[in-house]
């Protein structure tokens, strides 16, 4: 994203966009009792961290990733003590942070070259939780909401496609309500890695993250980890 994205991004949540959503993605809320026993987790492009609140407060370690420092402030704001690292990073320019998740969470930004280098940091075991806008490949019956630039929408399949070398858990694609009424089309995905057998490890390097930037973090937890 460039400087001006960035500027974009700041004013929206300086003028308190999406202070009406505290609570967290209705599908991640559905998937908590699918969802491996609480390690490290990664939310990307994490906004104003709702989902990121909603897992710390559920045991989770997070690492909460987003552009705009306003939103990240926000975040951090209610977290109240909770175990959140708050990054700030270009996710356009890719990922760097460092380790491995039991967990990673990304909720309507597209960018499926990153989600694609993320799935060599999960865990045996681990899983990808992912809710985009689909497109329409005709006129829905209903209005829908969300995006009318294609770029910020995901294709059908792509979900699925992505996840390719995992286990599938659950995968929609179709019309959902949104908590203020309205109704979204969307690709949703739960899918996990499977568990290496004894005394093998999963292959690394299957996925190889791509260089990025080296931004820094603009809230650390209580550690400093």
């Amino acid at each position: 994203m460039s400087a001006a994205d960035r500027a974009k991004w700041d004013a929206r949540y300086a003028a308190g966009a999406y202070q009406a959503r505290p609570h967290p993605s209705a599908f991640l809320a559905e998937c908590e009792p699918l969802l491996p026993a609480p390690g490290r987790a990664l939310d990307v492009a994490c906004g104003a961290g709702r989902n990121a609140l909603f897992l710390a407060e559920r045991g989770w370690t997070v690492e909460a990733v987003d552009i705009s420092p306003i939103a990240l402030r926000r975040g951090a704001e209610r977290a109240q003590g909770l175990p959140i690292r708050w990054c700030e990073r270009d996710l356009d320019a890719g990922f760097d942070g460092a380790g491995r998740y039991e967990l990673i969470v990304n909720i309507r930004y597209v960018n499926l070259p990153l989600l694609r280098a993320l799935l060599g940091r999960l865990r045996p075991g681990g899983m990808l939780l992912v809710e985009q806008h689909l497109a329409l490949s005709k006129t829905p019956a209903v209005a829908v909401s969300g995006p009318q630039n294609a770029a910020f929408r995901v294709p059908p399949g792509s979900l699925r496609q992505l996840a390719s070398r995992l286990r599938v858990e659950r995968c929609y694609e179709g019309l959902a309500p949104e908590p203020d009424g309205a109704t979204a089309a969307v690709s949703r995905l739960l899918a996990s890695v499977p568990a290496a057998p004894p005394g093998n490890q999963l292959r690394r390097g299957c996925w190889t993250a791509p260089p990025s930037l080296r931004d820094s973090c603009l809230v650390e937890d209580e550690t400093g980890a």
